[in-house]
């Protein structure tokens, strides 16, 4: 705000000597200048903040591959305020990923299974589960669908370190918070803290896909267990 304050109100103040005309077109620049600069960070704020959270302070290698698989969740990552795009504004990785908008468990292997990836990667993180829930799968059902994918993933990427994320809390009908227990396949710890809060500030209004601070959280805890998983390695 201060980096866009400043040149606006320097804009303005020599847009007002009407006497130096040299002044003024410097203040029409300068004007411009905040303008742009404002919308930048409008824009792009969100994964430029990123870099102010409690992030690891540890050096990271200077490439990582990293193979992200799921549904729309997944694919949203992409997205300018993604989870995928905010780790990549903080780690040097070398990215691919395999989603389907509303694809279930199953039709994840299939893509999987079809999936023409230009390398192997180091890091694989895998969810699921949502769509088939969604779709009136019993909990039993979803389970088994999701260790498939993940012994899938596991026996094609077998140098690939495979992590399942847990179905996070979603906000459905009547406002009912829905939580899943992280039964197996997901070795990957809860990524959020209270469920209520984070239905309430963490997810959009369709109660399923995750806001702009959802993708942060996400991002957070993928960056950190990656940091975490090297340390192990070494």
């Amino acid at each position: 705000m201060l980096a866009t304050l400043l040149p606006i109100s320097l804009g303005c103040l020599l847009l007002l000597l009407k006497k130096r005309r040299l002044l003024r077109v410097f203040g029409c620049v300068s004007l411009c200048l905040a303008i742009s600069l404002g919308a930048t960070l409008h824009f792009r704020w969100d994964s430029f903040s990123i870099h102010f959270s409690d992030l690891p302070k540890d050096p990271f290698p200077d490439k990582l591959s990293v193979l992200f698989v799921g549904d729309s969740i997944t694919c949203e990552g992409s997205r300018p305020r993604g989870f995928i795009t905010k780790i990549r504004s903080v780690l040097p990785i070398e990215y691919q990923v395999v989603c389907q908008k509303g694809a279930t468990s199953l039709e994840i292997v299939d893509m999987v299974e079809q999936a023409m990836l230009r390398f192997d990667s180091s890091f694989i993180f895998a969810q699921s589960g949502i769509n088939d829930l969604l779709n009136g799968g019993k909990q039993d059902e979803v389970s088994r669908s999701q260790v498939m994918l993940f012994e899938r993933l596991s026996s094609k990427f077998p140098r690939s370190k495979v992590y399942f994320l847990p179905i996070h809390p979603l906000k459905l009908m009547n406002d009912t918070i829905s939580e899943f227990p992280l039964h197996p396949p997901a070795n990957f710890p809860a990524w959020w803290k209270d469920p209520w809060s984070f239905a309430k500030d963490s997810l959009v209004a369709d109660g399923v896909h995750l806001s702009a601070d959802g993708h942060s959280q996400l991002a957070i805890a993928l960056i950190k267990q990656i940091s975490t998983t090297l340390s192990t390695k070494t």
